[in-house]
């Protein structure tokens, strides 16, 4: 964070190098002797489960053509997620199934495995199904926040500051760039951490009660398990880690720059992203719960990862706010208007969020030391610390 090499100390190889040592005394020196940069933090689950996945035959990659089709009839399938009155329309066609391909849906019940068999559809054309995906994307965005945030409450009132500032005309093109850019991501993100849904009328020949009231979605007709897969990498692979690296290379780049004007679009993508890492750790637990597993999350080690992630946020964060604390009653709005550069309306939000944040302390302190790490403010109530520290999680 501090932009200057590592000094070893020979005379303790395993504590803070000598560069943190001489600001042990000032505010730098609060926080911890690592190296991490933002561009370290990991957004998105990486894959498939191991030992869960839909099909062997791209394992964690970018998903190739089928190579031996059952038929050459064509179906055009609507999918959607829920989130929104927008469906993805895609092309599909019925395959030759191979070692390693899923063929039916699994769930439990009660410590009960349920399957159910799938017929074996895949995507015909994948170029056309992520361009698709991105007009999706972009089309369902705003129904999908009301949707998944609710209309009340902290995160939903700083998704809408975020979404207002991206449409002023006067702020830096890099500002709306970014900002346009994490919310792609974190569509694109719930996209592929919940279940999707064939709807309308061709249902590849599923029946409507396919899934019976024990599944979680019951009524709906499943995505089959070899498209899903398809699906899932196209979003990860072709749209997602995109979207990640434009977002984090130009974060960090904003936030090394350290400049005043800059301070509210990066404090609202880091409210995104580290929502974004609850959500996902959410994720993770609910697929665990889903499928029986005898551990709290589904990807323990890539769940580490995501609250590491949300530490470098955090971090960065606090480091480049020295000894102003804009969600205080110590910083007056004349330091909001010099410091920070904020414009009358962004400090009405930032009284807004202060006051929000010290009715709901306590409770948020407990969410804390009750480590629920799935809870909506488990790290984003982190941005009102006014003496930081980083957590351990999982």
């Amino acid at each position: 964070m501090q932009r200057i090499r590592c000094e070893h100390n020979d005379a303790d190889p395993t504590g803070p190098c000598l560069t943190c040592k001489k600001v042990a005394n000032t505010r730098a020196g609060r926080f911890p002797c690592l190296r991490l940069k933002i561009t370290d933090v990991k957004c998105y689950k990486p894959g498939q489960v191991p030992g869960y996945e839909w099909s062997k035959r791209w394992i964690d990659t970018v998903p190739g053509p089928i190579q031996k089709w059952a038929s050459t009839e064509t179906k055009i399938i609507k999918i959607s997620e829920g989130f929104s009155d927008e469906t993805l329309e895609v092309v599909v066609k019925e395959f030759i199934p191979i070692e390693g391909d899923k063929l039916e849906r699994s769930w439990y019940h009660n410590g009960e495995k349920k399957t159910v068999s799938i017929p074996p559809f895949a995507l015909v054309e994948l170029e056309t199904v992520k361009a698709a995906y991105l007009r999706h994307i972009h089309r369902s965005m705003n129904q999908a926040f009301a949707k998944i945030l609710g209309r009340r409450g902290l995160i939903y009132r700083t998704y809408q500051q975020s979404v207002k500032l991206c449409k002023k005309q006067q702020i830096p093109n890099e500002s709306q760039e970014l900002l346009r850019d994490v919310f792609r991501l974190w569509m694109a993100v719930r996209l592929s951490t919940t279940s999707n849904f064939i709807v309308g009328e061709e249902t590849l020949g599923m029946p409507k009660d396919i899934l019976d009231e024990t599944n979680p979605h019951p009524g709906t007709i499943p995505i089959p398990p070899v498209l899903g897969a398809q699906l899932d990498l196209i979003l990860i692979h072709h749209i997602q880690s995109a979207l990640r690296r434009q977002v984090l290379d130009r974060l960090e780049k904003m936030v090394s720059k350290r400049k005043h004007s800059a301070w509210m679009v990066s404090y609202l993508v880091t409210f995104v992203l580290l929502h974004n890492a609850a959500l996902i750790t959410a994720h993770d637990a609910g697929y665990a719960r889903k499928h029986g597993m005898k551990r709290r999350f589904a990807r323990e080690d890539k769940v580490r990862e995501y609250h590491a992630g949300a530490n470098i946020l955090l971090a960065h964060f606090h480091y480049c706010n020295k000894n102003v604390h804009p969600f205080t009653d110590g910083c007056k709005d004349q330091d909001l208007r010099t410091l920070a550069g904020l414009e009358e309306d962004q400090i009405r939000f930032v009284h807004a969020t202060r006051n929000y944040a010290k009715r709901h302390r306590q409770e948020w302190e407990a969410i804390r030391a009750r480590g629920e790490v799935e809870n909506d403010y488990y790290f984003v109530s982190q941005l009102y610390d006014e003496n930081w520290d980083a957590r351990t999680t999982t």
